[in-house]
């Protein structure tokens, strides 16, 4: 059997680095330090690296082809997401591969490498977080929009809102209505959890502020097993059979909002005056709603615009002027936090 030909992620691995860093020594461009640059050197001559320079011409080449991959294209708020950043991007010259990775890593990782093979020039992560990194294609440039973790790529740039200030902000305007015990509800929460993009962070910090207990018994989170609106009505039903009190909810999104509304509704209650509901998003999930349910708005269009002008600007060789871009958030009320 013929042995399996040397890669920089062999070389990455024996030699403790990244690929991005193998990449820029055996390409002779950007920084690292002259021990470095002999280590990788030095491993790549032991295990008889042979760079592929065929498919060095062919990278070097652009394809004008970008990969969009989001975990769910059925979620209102990323398909609104995938579908204004191809726009900007067909504007631009460029066709996407759009991509539904279901959450799942080895189907993320699959879909990566197979469109590093067609020669994709960049990566576009929409939504949702990549657990471990993905070092398919260290040179490639990548940004991440409303989506958390790395992919250990060299170039990167994230989009999103300070999604602490989104929950304290949801959280502020149920106590500012005169809400008392203020649930939090959540689906898929483990992917949320990270230190750059905890959604509950906001909630908890809040009630720290004001002096408030933080009671377990109304932190209601979901493994995401089912879809959000089913999941998240489960969850408040099963607390109220329990017997426990709230008088408002933070749902983080609006299909989980409207999950908790028709949960309430189920037990006669007024969604609005017996229990207030703020969801996140503005997605039409909170404007389909009877009552119409208040949101946060996640200026999906900045979002999208200020990606793909990250995206380009890499595309042509620049680096970002930032690679952690905040895009700023309202709130949105409507009738399940200001009655009527």
């Amino acid at each position: 059997m013929a042995k399996r030909a040397v890669s920089i992620y062999d070389i990455a691995r024996l030699a403790g680095v990244s690929t991005a860093t193998v990449s820029n020594v055996l390409n002779q461009k950007g920084s690292y330090s002259e021990r470095t640059r002999d280590l990788v050197l030095r491993i790549a001559d032991e295990q008889g690296y042979v760079a592929n320079f065929a498919a060095k011409s062919l990278r070097e080449a652009s394809t004008k082809t970008i990969a969009l991959l989001t975990p769910d294209v059925s979620n209102d708020f990323f398909a609104t997401l995938v579908l204004k950043v191809e726009g900007l991007l067909h504007a631009a010259g460029y066709a996407s591969y759009i991509c539904n990775t279901a959450n799942d890593d080895e189907r993320e990782e699959e879909y990566v490498r197979g469109l590093i093979s067609k020669q994709v020039d960049g990566i576009v992560y929409i939504g949702g977080t990549t657990r471990a990194p993905i070092q398919a294609a260290a040179d490639l440039p990548v940004v991440h929009i409303d989506h958390t973790g790395s992919t250990g790529m060299s170039r990167e740039v994230y989009v999103g809102n300070d999604m602490s200030q989104v929950s304290y902000d949801m959280t502020a305007t149920l106590f500012a209505r005169g809400c008392e015990r203020v649930a939090l509800v959540s689906v898929s929460a483990s992917l949320y959890r990270t230190a750059e993009h905890d959604q509950a962070a906001g909630y908890h910090r809040y009630l720290m502020e004001h002096d408030m207990r933080l009671d377990e018994d109304l932190v209601l989170e979901g493994p995401h097993r089912q879809t959000s609106l089913i999941e998240a009505a489960q969850l408040v039903g099963d607390c109220l059979d329990k017997g426990r009190v709230f008088d408002g909810v933070v749902a983080l999104g609006d299909r989980v909002a409207l999950g908790v509304v028709n949960a309430l509704k189920e037990r006669g209650m007024a969604v609005g005056h017996d229990v207030r509901v703020i969801g996140m998003d503005d997605s039409i999930y909170s404007r389909i709603s009877s009552p119409a349910i208040s949101t946060v708005r996640r200026n999906t269009v900045e979002m999208a615009e200020r990606g793909v002008e990250a995206l380009l600007a890499m595309l042509r060789g620049e680096k970002p002027a930032q690679t952690h871009i905040v895009v700023p958030h309202e709130v949105v009320e409507r009738a399940t936090t200001l009655g009527g």
